[in-house]
């Protein structure tokens, strides 16, 4: 690993591993033609997620697609160095989300915009870590492309609207591993909310959210499996009427 180390590191399924990394989080899975990503982290991550794709038992080389929840930096900062070193890798998002994933510009909270919000001790915490995973670093992913039905014909992973958050938020569905890649329309937990609450599915802290009633209808729509794993907080299961974190 690099001198950046993830949370935690659940393999929650044949083909299906889970990072909870340093600030935000990204899955690795085994396809039929290679490996791939959901998400990958902030611009610090990239060599980190390069590595956990090894840990993972894959050949990084391997890397063929990543797909993108959505376009805030701390997901697809690591893209960038991840490509200077594999160009060959397909960035794919929804249509609507194009613009936030090419950047610079995106549907995103800024410093200045947290403003008043920096008196709590939990948001300058998660602002410091934030930017020392070089938040501020500008991030382009000029390549990055429309996935289209086509995309996943044949693939163990299905795309499913999570609108509210950003413009294109999607979700994607691991029927085979019973499992649900949330991204940000539904965490786990994050580091701006209290310690003490439980990990569960619940919303994101809301100012990071760009239509916040948009987000709670469609997480409300989502199709919610055995196991969720977000975009924040830890990978979590059902276990009777409650949720648990998977262990590592």
């Amino acid at each position: 690993m690099t001198s950046r180390e993830p949370r935690s590191v659940v393999s929650v399924a044949p083909g299906v591993v889970f990072v909870e990394g340093p600030v935000s989080n990204w899955v690795v899975l085994a396809e039929e033609d290679g490996v791939a990503l959901v998400d990958a982290g902030y611009p610090a991550d990239s060599e980190l997620v390069l590595d956990t794709i090894r840990w993972a038992g894959h050949d990084v080389a391997d890397l063929r697609r990543v797909y993108v929840t959505h376009g805030h930096v701390d997901h697809v900062g690591g893209i960038p160095g991840i490509l200077e070193r594999h160009p060959h890798v397909q960035v794919l998002a929804h249509a609507d989300e194009l613009d936030n994933v090419r950047g610079p510009e995106r549907q995103q909270v800024t410093p200045a915009e947290i403003g008043g919000r920096l008196a709590s001790p939990r948001v300058l915490r998660w602002l410091v870590r934030a930017i020392r995973s070089d938040a501020l670093r500008p991030t382009t992913v000029p390549s990055a492309s429309a996935f289209t039905a086509v995309t996943f014909a044949g693939r163990a992973i299905t795309p499913f609207p999570a609108v509210g958050h950003t413009a294109g938020s999607t979700a994607y569905l691991l029927p085979a591993a019973g499992a649900i890649v949330t991204g940000d329309a539904v965490v786990t937990h994050h580091d701006t909310q209290p310690a003490s609450w439980q990990p569960r599915p619940r919303m994101i802290t809301p100012f990071f959210t760009a239509d916040g009633a948009t987000a709670l209808e469609s997480a409300r729509a989502l199709p919610i499996p055995e196991i969720v794993l977000p975009g924040h907080g830890p990978a979590v299961h059902r276990v009777g009427s409650e949720w648990v974190p998977v262990a590592h």
